[in-house]
């Protein structure tokens, strides 16, 4: 079944941002900021900062959760009162410092030797960021980003599973992983519970975004928290997108509005 718009699910909406205990979860780039051609050059719109900074204070739970490093979504975004989640729940930003999990240190090592043999690969266009607990391949500036792609995603493959490692895809990025079992929707989870949160929202658009979507459906089917989904669609979104959301968003813009509805209901329900 495809989603519908988020404006068509008001009444839906209007019950979850009325729970004393909602949390609001979120993805940064291509959700909360326009995708842009390096992620340096990605900021948080200015009217979603605001309306986070609003939100930060009416809700129990803000949390980001995004597939940069930790330290990289606190500087792009820079609020107190909000959780920030990186590198796809595998490190958090917490009392000024990065927390990484434990289970990722034995495969740091092996990271470093598939970034070494995947800068190899480089052409113009094209760069391998070190994240540490994860590695992008990002070639959105290649001349032909989808001939770079299907040249090279075979042995990008090869790469990533001879060292005993994950390979994930996004937008115009390969995405190298510890196996492990932690993405966005395990994290996604793991929060609800953390922080006994009875209702929820997440809101993403890439690939990585599908299991934390997913897995809102999951938490409501088993009675453990009433939550749901919205996928920002955009012309580069995956096609499951919106398969696998129970809402639609289009674009950035359209989150802007979703936001100051979510504040509006949030304030309207508590007077």
């Amino acid at each position: 079944m495809t989603a519908v718009h988020w404006r068509d699910a008001t009444d839906i909406l209007g019950k979850i941002i009325s729970k004393p205990r909602f949390g609001l979860f979120s993805d940064l780039d291509g959700t909360l900021a326009p995708i842009a051609p390096t992620p340096e050059a990605a900021h948080i719109s200015p009217r979603n900062r605001l309306l986070l900074a609003e939100l930060a204070t009416a809700l129990p739970l803000v949390a980001l959760i995004s597939g940069r490093r930790a330290a990289s979504l606190q500087k792009r975004v820079d609020l107190p009162g909000i959780l920030y989640i990186g590198n796809h729940g595998l490190e958090r930003w917490a009392d000024g410092r990065v927390e990484v999990l434990p289970e990722v240190k034995p495969f740091l090592p092996a990271l470093q030797k598939v970034r070494m043999e995947l800068e190899n690969l480089i052409i113009p266009g094209t760069h391998v960021e070190d994240k540490e607990a994860t590695l992008s391949f990002h070639y959105r500036q290649a001349v032909n980003p989808q001939a770079f792609a299907d040249k090279n995603g075979s042995r990008i493959a090869e790469i990533v599973a001879q060292h005993g490692l994950e390979l994930f895809t996004g937008k115009m990025v390969f995405e190298v992983r510890a196996p492990i079992g932690i993405d966005k929707g395990r994290a996604f989870r793991k929060l609800v519970g953390e922080k006994k949160i009875e209702a929820a929202l997440f809101l993403g658009d890439d690939i990585s975004d599908l299991n934390a979507l997913k897995t809102a459906q999951q938490l409501r089917s088993e009675g453990l928290c009433n939550a749901w989904g919205i996928g920002v669609q955009s012309e580069d979104a995956p096609e499951a997108l919106a398969a696998t959301a129970d809402f639609l968003a289009l674009g950035v813009e359209d989150v802007e509005a979703l936001l100051d509805w979510l504040l509006i209901a949030r304030k309207a329900s508590s007077t």
